[in-house]
Parts: structure tokens; C-alpha cells; sequence
């Protein structure tokens, strides 16, 4: 069924109601849930801190209730696909864990309802509340520059409780809209300056929020001054995270975008391009970091041994994670090891070890039903935004999210839930209303741009 044609004209005569201020604050709060960069928002269960946990599901139901979300059965469906989950997976281990399968439900909850709610204007809110928290991030990267050194780290550090408060990678210190690492985190391979960790838990997870925007605003976005100066602020605050994952998907990002444009422009910009790759890969964050994480994922039995007794959990690199997480897979093909986190292998050796692979992790924890079930919904999304918004490259969101799959557990966090899920559970609506005349949502025109 096509459906992009539309996708390219603006829409009048909209029914649905306006977005309101709660509506940017609810997004704002789970996309700062998303960047974990605090205890509040990294606590893992309802034992732990129930309001955290509950925050994110009650702002999911008042969305429901203000407009007047119906579930429908793509909601169900997923539900007993998650029971029949729960039940094999507590037969295989003869336990039940009723807190997995409520904690996956509730996910599944919160995406469903914001999807439903929102619709298309999801996307449009996310990217102009990361063009906004990405102007505080580089007046505050500006400013920590500035300072020199660990001026700004010192200053903040000295906020009362702010050390158990972070979660910031290279014990780095958060305080809600912006993170700052010391300088022996920071200043990687002797580069001249500090990464910029925006509102995140590290430079690189920022990127990827970064990358994810950038996506929005060129294909989902109508091409105005508005837009285009957004998109400025984007790209110059993804140089500053000094990111191999974002620049390595912001290179995939234009060059797609490129390719919907028109070829001949595509073949004369093709030597410069050639030519940036080179440069950037060359780059000793870039280049020195390619060739540690490869002299590292040569050293497992290493990795292993420094972790056996840790009283805190070791981390090794997204390759050597990968091998660690890959050995569970083989171990539990077709569940995984479900909640089941005293079953990995590395945990009954007694290594403490802290896998930080996202589609390894994936893999062993739900196996090949888990795996094939985010390759198919991911696949189905992707067709859908490449149809509706009239852009060539049906695969460019399943490649966005496996690249940042493979250095970060995030999928299943409810905001990227939000992008990989959209099509099951929103999809069918839109187009109801397309038909019926009614403004789904953000128009694209990428021809524009």
C-alpha cells in the first residue's frame, strides 16, 4: 500500500487537539529518563525507588485519559506475546519472577500510550527539545572549555549528595540537563578538548539522542529556516561528544539523506565526502579508540580474570562485551536467560562483569523469540516512516538502531521503544485518519531541505 505521496503536502482542517505545555513536559521527562544519567531515573525496580519507576506509566495514562487513547489489539497482542514469554521462561528455570513480566508489561504500557497519544508529533516535540537541551550542553561545554581543566567539575561536585546522585560515566557528576566527566575521563587520546556528555550518562549515548534528532529534522520535518538552523545546532553540538558510534551514524544519516536528493549532487560531493570520512577517521579519538577496542576483545581471558571478585562490576569494551554476552546466547538460543541474571555465565564463574553490548545483552537475555520479534517490529517501522514520508531507504531507521544497539542497552528503554514500536502500534491509526482527511501529525517535504 502507498501512502507518501500525502506525506509531501502540508495538511489543513486538523482535528486532532493541540500539543499543550504538559504534553513537551511529559516528553522532556522521558527522554531525561532515557539519558540515565541519575539514580532517580536508573532505578531498576519497585522495590528500589517506586516512584521513579511508577513516574513514567502515570504520565503514559494521563495522556491516555486526555486523548482519549482506545487500546486496541495490537496492545493485546503484545501483551500475551509477553505472557507466553513469561510462562516458558519461568517453566525453563522452574521460578516465577512476576516483577519481569510487570516491569515489561508496564514498558510496553508507557510506549503504547504516548505513541497513541502523541502520534506523529512525538518526533517533532523530540527534536526540538534535543535542539533546546543542545544549546545548554554547548553553552555549558562552552563554559567548562572556558574554565579549563576541572573547574566546572569541582564547582559542581561540590552540590551536596550530587556523587550518589550521578551516574555519570568516569565518575562524572549530573545535574539533570547537563553531565560533566573530569578531565582523565574526558580528555581521551590526548585530544585538545572535554566530550561533551549533553544531559546523558556519556558523550556517546548524547550522540546518539543527537543522531536520532538529526534523523527527524531531515526526514520527517518540513525544510524551513526554522528547521534548517536547528539542524545547525545539532551537528555542531554531535562534534563535541567526539563520538565514533554518532559520527559513524551521522555519516550513514547524510549520506541517505543525500541519495533522496539527486544523484548528480551526490557524485560531485563524493570526493569531498571520501575525503571527510578519512580525516575524521583519522582523528586520535577516533582512530586510537577503533584499535583499543580491538587490542582489548583480543583479551577476554584478561578481562575475566581482573573481574573475578570485584566488589563493583567491571565494564569492558562494546567487542569484548559482545563475545562475553554472545556465550549466553549459545548457552539459551531460543529464551535466553529472561530475568534469570544469576544464570550468566560470568556470574556463576564469579566474574563481576557489567556487558555493555546492546544487541549482545539482547541476545542473551530473550534469545532468538525476543530477537526476532525487535528485528521483524523494527523492520515494519522502518518501512512505515520511509512510505509515509516519502524518502528512499526502507532500511535507514533498522540501521540507525542497530548501530546504536551495538554499543548500548537501550532498546528497550520506553523513549527508542517509542521509534522501533511506532509502526504496530500506531501505524494503522495515522492512516485511518490520513484517509479521513485529518492531520496525523509532522509533514516532510525532502525535497526541500
Amino acid at each position: 500500500m502507498q501512502y507518501s505521496d500525502s506525506a509531501n503536502k502540508e495538511i489543513t482542517g486538523s482535528s486532532s487537539p493541540k500539543i499543550a505545555f504538559l504534553e513537551y513536559l511529559f516528553v522532556l521527562i522521558l527522554i531525561i529518563y532515557a539519558g540515565r544519567a541519575n539514580s532517580f531515573v536508573e532505578s531498576a525496580s519497585f522495590t528500589h525507588n517506586v516512584v521513579a519507576v511508577m513516574l513514567p506509566i502515570v504520565l503514559s495514562g494521563i495522556l491516555v485519559l486526555r486523548r482519549k487513547v482506545i487500546f486496541e489489539a495490537s496492545f493485546f497482542l503484545v501483551s500475551f506475546g509477553l505472557a507466553f514469554y513469561f510462562i516458558a521462561i519461568s517453566i525453563k528455570y522452574k521460578e516465577i519472577q512476576p516483577t519481569f513480566f510487570l516491569s515489561y508489561f508496564f514498558m510496553f504500557f508507557t510506549v503504547y500510550g504516548f505513541v497513541r497519544a502523541l502520534k506523529l508529533d512525538f518526533f517533532r516535540m523530540f527534536e526540538d527539545i534535543l535542539y533546546k537541551l543542545s544549546i545548554i550542553a554547548l553553552i555549558a561545554w562552552i563554559i567548562q572549555v572556558g574554565l579549563r581543566g576541572d573547574s566546572l567539575f569541582n564547582l559542581i561536585s561540590k552540590i551536596p549528595g550530587i556523587d550518589i546522585f550521578s551516574r555519570v560515566t568516569g565518575e562524572g557528576v549530573n545535574v539533570i540537563v547537563y553531565s560533566v566527566q573530569p578531565s582523565f575521563s574526558s580528555l581521551l587520546y590526548n585530544f585538545a578538548f572535554p566530550r561533551n556528555c549533553g544531559f546523558a550518562w556519556e558523550p556517546g549515548a548524547f550522540a546518539v539522542f543527537i543522531c536520532l534528532a538529526i534523523f527527524v529534522n531531515l526526514f520527517f520535518t518540513k525544510s524551513d529556516s526554522k528547521n534548517k538552523y536547528h539542524l545547525w545546532v545539532l551537528v555542531i553540538a554531535l562534534l563535541t561528544t567526539q563520538s565514533t558510534t554518532g559520527y559513524i551514524i551521522f555519516m550513514v544519516i547524510i549520506l541517505s539523506y543525500l541519495l533522496n536528493k539527486k544523484l548528480n549532487i551526490v557524485i560531485l560531493l563524493l570526493p569531498v565526502m571520501v575525503i571527510l570520512m578519512i580525516y575524521i577517521s583519522s582523528l586520535p579519538f577516533m582512530a586510537n579508540k577503533v584499535v583499543g577496542l580491538i587490542d582489548e576483545s583480543k583479551s577476554v581471558d584478561q578481562v575475566l580474570q581482573d573481574a573475578y571478585g570485584r566488589e563493583t562490576s567491571s565494564t569492558p569494551q562494546r567487542f569484548t562485551s559482545f563475545m562475553i554476552a554472545l556465550v549466553d546466547f549459545k548457552r539459551n538460543p531460543i529464551f535466553g536467560v529472561g530475568g534469570h541474571q544469576e544464570d550468566l555465565w560470568t556470574t556463576k564463574i564469579g566474574a563481576n562483569i557489567s556487558a555493555i553490548t546492546g544487541i549482545g545483552n539482547f541476545l542473551a537475555q530473550f534469545g532468538l523469540v525476543g530477537f526476532s520479534f525487535l528485528i521483524i517490529v523494527l523492520y515494519k517501522s522502518s518501512l512505515f516512516f520511509s512510505k509515509y514520508f516519502g524518502y528512499n531507504g526502507k532500511l535507514l531507521l533498522f540501521f540507525i538502531m542497530l548501530l546504536l544497539s551495538v554499543s548500548y542497552s537501550i532498546i528497550f528503554i520506553p523513549f527508542f521503544m517509542c521509534f522501533w514500536m511506532f509502526q504496530l502500534f500506531s501505524a494503522d491509526n495515522i492512516l485511518k485518519e490520513k484517509l479521513n482527511n485529518v492531520d496525523p501529525g509532522i509533514t516532510n517535504k525532502p525535497e526541500d531541505h
